[in-house]
């Protein structure tokens, strides 16, 4: 009798268990690869905004297809983002979206993650023209990781400094 209790009261213990974790849901780890891919793929995003590179379409690939900035979604229109982001600074001399403080975590469906933004307007003086931060969903393509949606918030910024008067 004590081994039929000992059973029934595994086999319970298990249900339990089993409901818990489903209740839960699917949880999912990233590899050391899957960190460094989606690492790569945030670095990525700025050079091929800042360079306009392949017509703007090196920054629409970095996108599923299914994939969103903001309100913007679709290869095509994506691709104009990149076109139309300020024309007259592309190239690589005029690099100057840097994406720090990468944060990644895994979801069931792939990872989500968030970086702070400086956009910088090199000239002389350079001067910082904004900042801010991108909340990003990553998805697992069969071309790799790619976002999924990507959304910017920019931060509020005070009144302008004084320029610094010429040195002599």
């Amino acid at each position: 009798m004590p081994t039929r209790r000992m059973l029934m009261t595994l086999a319970l213990g298990a249900s339990v268990m089993s409901v818990v974790a489903r209740a839960q849901g699917p949880s999912k780890t990233l590899t050391a690869m899957d960190y460094i891919e989606i690492q790569q793929l945030v670095a990525k995003y700025a050079f091929a905004l800042d360079t306009h590179a392949d017509n703007g379409y090196m920054y629409a690939d970095l996108f599923a297809p299914d994939g969103s900035f903001g309100k913007t979604k679709g290869r095509e229109a994506l691709a104009a983002v990149a076109r139309n982001n300020q024309p007259e600074k592309s190239g690589p001399d005029a690099t100057r979206h840097f994406l720090t403080n990468v944060i990644i975590t895994p979801t069931a469906d792939g990872a989500v993650g968030r970086q702070y933004m400086v956009l910088i307007e090199v000239g002389n003086p350079s001067t910082i023209a904004h900042g801010g931060f991108y909340d990003d969903v990553y998805v697992k393509t069969p071309a790799g990781w790619r976002f999924k949606s990507r959304t910017y918030t920019r931060s509020k910024l005070g009144p302008k400094p004084n320029p610094l008067p010429p040195s002599q």
